[in-house]
């Protein structure tokens, strides 16, 4: 589902916090959405994501915008108690919330090259105009690429094909496909050791 209104709703509030509000990246996209979704947390909850901003407390790490969005989607395929009901059940859950979640990193280094806040801001030098503007700028896209996913995820249901994730490292070593460690994961049970050469 594309909704281009909702799409350019969201960017536009994402602007309005991080310009008007002077709130940092990672607040700016995670109030946008929290605006557009309905939560039953409380609005403060966004104070959660002011540690994110620079890459976590300004240490160049992933970017916060993005860590920011990825939450944002937990709004409404957030685990509320993990354990309430039959464990395999949960982990079935547990593992198509994640090839949601999966996707926003994905699609933000497909953008942007990179998910490092350091890589990001080097360019246009951390604290500068320049700087701020692009951040700007990366903080609207963000915000509109969880809005896209938040949309899409209500048609298909949360379910979709994983990208680029350390599962892939354990097929590798281990001579399994995704989908069978992913079974094996929403089974308890842990991957074999690796594949004899």
């Amino acid at each position: 589902m594309h909704d281009p209104d909702r799409i350019a709703e969201a960017k536009e509030k994402a602007r309005n916090f991080f310009q008007e509000k002077r709130a940092n990246c990672a607040e700016s996209v995670f109030r946008a959405i929290y605006e557009l979704v309905e939560s039953d947390l409380p609005p403060h909850v966004s104070s959660l994501m002011t540690p994110l901003g620079g890459g976590v407390g300004i240490a160049g790490e992933n970017c916060g915008a993005m860590l920011a969005g990825t939450i944002a989607l937990a709004l409404e395929y957030g685990r509320r108690n993990p354990y309430e009901g039959k464990l395999e059940d949960r982990r079935a859950e547990l593992w198509k919330t994640y090839s949601l979640y999966n996707q926003l990193p994905s699609r933000f280094k497909e953008k942007f090259g990179t998910l490092r806040c350091w890589d990001l801001t080097k360019p246009h030098v951390y604290g500068t105009q320049k700087c701020r503007d692009f951040c700007e700028d990366l903080v609207v896209e963000t915000a509109g690429m969880t809005m896209e996913l938040l949309l899409a995820a209500r048609k298909s249901g949360a379910s979709f094909p994983f990208r680029e994730n350390l599962l892939m490292q354990a097929a590798e070593a281990t001579g399994l496909s995704v989908e069978e460690l992913i079974r094996l994961k929403e089974k308890g049970q842990p991957f074999p050791s690796f594949r004899e050469e």
